[in-house]
């Protein structure tokens, strides 16, 4: 049995509606992004402070402070320095872990859950308005056929 790759057409080949789609997508998230960025100010917030409300409730239990830097793709130090601005505004709490002292884990406080749900409930109407084009935008990237190598067996 001889055993071979048949090559399909290259992948490194792009064409102009493989320029558009990508293109388009990346339209489509700047405008669900910006408009995330100006809730949260509008909420009183930094984009990086809503961010972590949302990863701190999404997350089961309560997160340490080197999973919600993985979370916000954000530096170990640059993640503290963030919980501290919002434990100081009353967002978020923090205490020791009781089984490894070394880790901190970080809740919502009352004040960050109500924020949170607010921002949140914008965040689903908006993208119930303008998730269909976003939807639509990742359709047309995934439409593009794979063009691996396939292998096929000679007896």
């Amino acid at each position: 049995m001889i055993r071979y790759l048949k090559k399909e057409p290259p992948t490194d080949q792009l064409t102009a509606a493989d320029y558009q789609a990508l293109a388009e997508f990346r339209y489509q998230i700047r405008r669900f992004l910006r408009f995330s960025e100006q809730a949260a100010q509008r909420a009183g917030l930094e984009p990086a402070q809503h961010q972590l409300l949302l990863a701190v409730k999404a997350y089961a239990g309560e997160p340490t402070v080197g999973g919600l830097a993985e979370r916000l793709q954000l530096r170990h130090h640059s993640t503290v320095e963030l919980i501290d601005r919002m434990s100081e505004c009353g967002l978020v709490g923090r205490k020791r872990a009781e089984g490894d002292r070394r880790q901190v884990r970080v809740r919502l406080t009352r004040k960050g859950e109500a924020v949170l749900r607010k921002l949140s409930l914008e965040h689903r109407s908006e993208i119930g308005s303008a998730g269909s084009a976003l939807a639509a935008a990742l359709q047309a990237i995934l439409a593009r056929p794979a063009c691996d190598a396939t292998r096929h067996d000679e007896t």
